[in-house]
Parts: structure tokens; sequence; C-alpha cells
């Protein structure tokens, strides 16, 4: 019995230590690449109405924190999709499903490509990093510029809001396909 619970210790130390260095690491390549100085304050808005489309339920199972849509207009979310042509999309984050907010005034919106036009990983590659103004208690949010947040190639990404520290919020994934 003695020797399964000292295991056990040893395994949850060596699982602990991988997390926390897989974190660290994250951090560390996060804050190598950092966009210009110039910061996006007018294309990211807050819509701040109780009547948005945005408030069907979620489990924690299928929850979209971070997603893509072609456009937000009037509080509402225009061609949500995970598949789209490639052109500018409009990011979405709603953290309504799991109860928190930015906790942030500043972030940076990270976009990675993660796989080729037929699908097969490539090593992540990092085409954009935007800085955007925010509030820290929104809960609910887009992005959106028309000159950064474009997808030319086909293939699949990743976006990932994070704090200008590095750390992450949430991310998500789009594929786009040739027209």
């Amino acid at each position: 019995m003695k020797a399964k619970t000292l295991l056990f210790l040893v395994f949850a130390l060596f699982l602990s230590l991988a997390v926390i260095m897989g974190c660290g690491k994250s951090k560390d390549d996060s804050s190598k690449k950092k966009s210009d100085d110039t910061e996006e304050t007018s294309e990211k808005k807050r819509d701040r109405s109780d009547d948005r489309e945005s408030s069907r339920e979620m489990s924690s199972d299928d929850e979209d924190l971070l997603y893509f849509c072609e456009d937000y207009v009037n509080g509402k979310e225009i061609g949500k999709s995970e598949v789209f042509t490639p052109g500018w999309l409009t990011v979405m984050v709603n953290l309504r499903p799991v109860k928190k907010n930015l906790g942030t005034g500043k972030v940076d919106l990270r976009l990675t490509k993660i796989k080729d036009e037929d699908g097969k990983n490539i090593s992540d590659e990092i085409i954009e990093t935007i800085p955007f103004n925010v509030e820290p208690d929104w809960d609910y949010t887009y992005f959106q510029d028309k000159k950064k947040l474009s997808f030319r190639e086909p293939g699949t990404y990743r976006a990932t809001l994070m704090k200008t520290d590095g750390t992450p919020i949430c991310s998500g994934q789009v594929k786009v396909i040739s027209k």
C-alpha cells in the first residue's frame, strides 16, 4: 500500500512540474513577439445591451469562448462559423459561460497559423499580434481590424486573447479554405 501511495505522489509531482514548465514556456514564447506600439482603440467595442443573441446556454463541454464571425453589427453576430474563405474576420469573445471577465485594460490578440491548406500540422507561425484597449469588467466583446485581422491564405489558424504579460485568457480556431 505504501508503494502505491509513493508512486502516486511521484506521478502527481511529475505532472505538476510538467504543467508548470509548459505554462512558463508559453509565457516566454508570447512575450517574444509583440506588435508595433500602435494600439487599435476605435475598432474594438462592447455591446452593453442585454438583448444579445449570445445569451444561449452552453455546457462546459462545448464552450465557445473565442470564435469568429463575418461582422458584428447593431449587437448582432453576422455569419458565425468555423470555416471561412480568405479575408478579414471579426473575433468574438464570450466569457459569460465561465462567469469571468477580461480582468485587464489591455490585451493582445495573437494570430497563429497551425495547419497548412491540406490540413497538415505545421510548426506554429505567428502571423500577427494586435493590441487592443478593453475594460477589465467586460465579459463579452468583439475585435475588428480590417487590416490586421485578415486571413489571406488557406489553412487553420488559432487566435489567442492574452493579457499583455502573455497570460492567455481564451483561444479559438478557424479554418480558411480556398474560394
